[in-house]
């Protein structure tokens, strides 16, 4: 009876652990595409330029949580027949792919800066 409450609470924490790192696409600000077409003004690219750093810092604490599930997976004890060595680095290359996206949205909103800058 033992080995099956230990295998009951190994698959519970497996299950915790997979749901947290489901796979998900970086996502660009809402509405962002007509509003970059309508874009004259300082005010409107500053707009954007901060919905951009919103969207990075949302990405950069994304990375981060996929990290930490990282490394948990690095030390996991599980069942016979899963590989925490492959959610490991599942985990590892989402931390990298938000981290990029937090990088580029950042350059975008530079950008847009810079453009409020040449429109004044």
């Amino acid at each position: 009876m033992e080995n099956r409450t230990e295998l009951t609470i190994a698959l519970l924490a497996t299950s915790l652990l997979l749901g947290g790192c489901a796979s998900q696409d970086p996502k660009k600000p809402s509405g962002i595409e007509q509003r970059i077409e309508s874009a004259h003004s300082p005010s409107e690219h500053q707009a954007i330029a901060g919905e951009y750093e919103k969207q990075a810092a949302t990405d950069k604490a994304t990375s981060r949580m996929h990290q930490s599930l990282a490394n948990k997976y690095k030390y996991i004890t599980t069942p016979k027949g899963f590989s925490p060595g492959s959610a490991y680095q599942h985990c590892s290359n989402l931390a990298k792919l938000y981290e990029q996206a937090a990088a580029e949205n950042l350059e975008l909103a530079k950008q847009h800066r810079e453009a409020a800058d040449a429109a004044k």
